[in-house]
């Protein structure tokens, strides 16, 4: 399993909440997952690991506050584009535990301005796949001691 996986699978363990799913192994076993959808418990816990509201959130995965919170009232799984898009969050998430150690480490760096990123902040990228990439790319770079 590559990294990335590996670090989404250590977040999905320890913030899948009340849902009970495999957390799965392969990238087949993911697939199958986004597909059936993540759970808004999934979800709830990456908004408070990065420190933001879900209208925030709602933003990130690219629906509308008001679509997060009817799925949140009619207890609906988020499927398709919305699952991949905090399938990616996560990962930066677990990858920034691996690298910032502990919680309030994550939330403060992702909340600031970040030189290696010209200057924006990480929560200002996750909303489309290039951003999180050069999310994930800093946060591997400080985690191997190469500070751009």
């Amino acid at each position: 399993m590559s990294a990335a996986a590996e670090d989404v699978s250590r977040f999905l363990q320890a913030n899948r909440g009340s849902a009970r799913f495999r957390v799965p192994s392969t990238a087949l076993q993911y697939d199958a997952l986004l597909r059936k959808g993540l759970s808004l418990g999934v979800a709830d816990a990456a908004a408070t690991k990065l420190g933001i509201p879900r209208e925030r959130l709602a933003r990130l995965i690219r629906i509308s506050p008001s679509t997060l919170e009817r799925r949140f009232k009619e207890k609906v799984d988020l499927t398709g584009a919305e699952a991949d898009a905090l399938y990616r969050i996560i990962g930066v998430l677990g990858v920034a535990q691996r690298v910032l150690v502990n919680d309030a480490n994550v939330r403060s760096w992702m909340s600031r301005p970040q030189p290696g990123l010209g200057d924006r902040a990480p929560l200002d990228l996750l909303d489309n796949a290039a951003g999180t990439e050069a999310v994930t790319l800093l946060l591997e770079q400080i985690y191997h001691g190469i500070v751009p």
